[in-house]
């Protein structure tokens, strides 16, 4: 049994130093890197696939007709990669290589700390200018939605795509963008009660509604946001009722669509408060 959440026991001089630098506080949990199963199993049964058929096409161009010939070159063609990728991913991943079991993604108090082949960063969950979570059902004994794919841009210039190839993302995933949009959350508010209107790619986020390419949804009609993840995601406005009103875009392609959320849900409780 793999234990997929660590204690700040045994934290790598690295980490350690990497989280003090950016003052990230305390130590909470650290997710290993993960062998990515469905690569190595799609790349394993498309090697053993077409080395079958070229196995058997060499045999009978062996025997028979020397024609056959162009079939098995074309066919060790395609298991030649198809292998070689195998093993690159099966020697790479933590279920083989001792180096790869010393990635980590570390979470602290104010942000994580990743352990990868191209070095140790620490980045704060309120230095993320830009985060865009692809989303994907992954079915088990039930079904559940989660973040498999996260694209982030930090204010200092850094970019970073983590995947479910890194890292277990349906733990690791939730937290990172839950942190992320509650960092962002007070920013944007207190932008927006300056009168300045908050903008999330195609959505912009108003005093009097939800604009989306031209057309406003006023916030009597809004009564919160709906993700739906059929398909591909989309976000959506609901009325009150729960049905659909008003725009819906594209989640994936939607930067900060959790804060997005969240600020919606704050301006919605601010204005029932009020009565408005």
């Amino acid at each position: 049994m793999t234990l997929l959440v660590e204690s700040a026991l045994g934290l790598a001089p690295d980490v350690t130093v990497a989280a003090s630098m950016r003052n990230l506080g305390e130590h909470r949990e650290s997710y290993p890197a993960v062998t990515p199963k469905p690569l190595l199993l799609a790349s394993g049964m498309f090697a053993v696939l077409f080395g079958v058929l070229a196995g058997g096409a060499t045999w009978g161009a062996i025997v028979g007709d020397p024609a056959v010939w162009i079939a098995a070159i074309i066919l060790w063609s395609l298991a030649t990669p198809c292998l070689l990728g195998f093993l690159w991913v099966l020697l790479r991943s933590p279920a083989v290589s001792k180096r790869a079991r010393q990635f980590r993604v570390h979470v602290f108090e104010h942000g994580w700390v990743w352990a990868r082949r191209s070095g140790t960063e620490a980045y704060r969950w309120d230095e993320v200018q830009a985060l865009f979570a692809n989303l994907a059902v992954f079915t088990a004994e039930v079904s559940s939605r989660t973040p498999y794919g996260i694209r982030i841009a930090m204010v200092d210039g850094r970019r970073m795509e983590i995947w479910q190839v890194h890292v277990d993302m349906a733990r690791f995933g939730p937290l990172l963008t839950a942190r992320v949009a509650q960092a962002q959350l007070p920013k944007a508010m207190a932008y927006f009660d300056k009168g300045n209107p908050v903008t999330f790619g195609d959505l912009t986020i108003t005093d009097d509604g939800v604009a989306f390419q031209g057309f406003l949804t006023p916030w009597s009609d809004i009564g919160g946001v709906e993700i739906d993840h059929v398909d591909q995601s989309y976000l959506s406005l609901v009325d009150p009722q729960g049905e659909p009103r008003g725009a819906r875009v594209n989640f994936g392609l939607m930067a900060n669509g959790y804060t997005f959320v969240l600020m919606v849900e704050a301006i919605l409780a601010k204005l029932r408060g009020v009565g408005r």
